[in-house]
């Protein structure tokens, strides 16, 4: 008997997680003073990292091979999601006068179908060994 979760719903626990732990820095690195779009960068790549080793092994359930070259791959399709956020809440705070906490928040909610799409791509496709 199956009782797995499917990937998009791992993905999603994983991304929760990370969420958390962006939002919370992000918070944080901006109560430091820290510009809106530099703390959105720092709290992403950080979370970043997190999330890999989640998604790796729970949502894609890869092994131990390639986990270095994967990750490589993990940070550049994350730099491309990076951007993706970062306009995002340059939008929402600039053009709507958004507060950058909320911004931030509502920009990770709106890629995340993308960037599951990318990373399933990208960085965890399964090879037939």
């Amino acid at each position: 008997m199956n009782t797995g979760v499917g990937q998009p719903a791992r993905f999603l626990l994983i991304g929760i997680g990370g969420y958390v732990v962006n939002v919370g820095l992000f918070a944080m690195l901006y109560g430091f003073e820290l510009p809106y779009i530099l703390a959105s960068i720092l709290s992403y790549f950080l979370s970043n990292a997190v999330m890999y080793v989640g998604n790796r092994y729970f949502t894609f359930r890869l092994g131990h091979e390639g986990f270095w070259r994967a990750y490589l791959s993990y940070m550049l399709v994350g730099g491309i999601v990076i951007a993706l956020t970062a306009g995002l809440l340059a939008m929402f705070v600039e053009w709507m006068g958004m507060d950058p906490r909320l911004g931030q928040a509502i920009s990770l909610l709106l890629v995340t179908p993308a960037a599951f799409t990318l990373f399933k791509r990208w960085t965890f496709r399964t090879q037939a060994s």
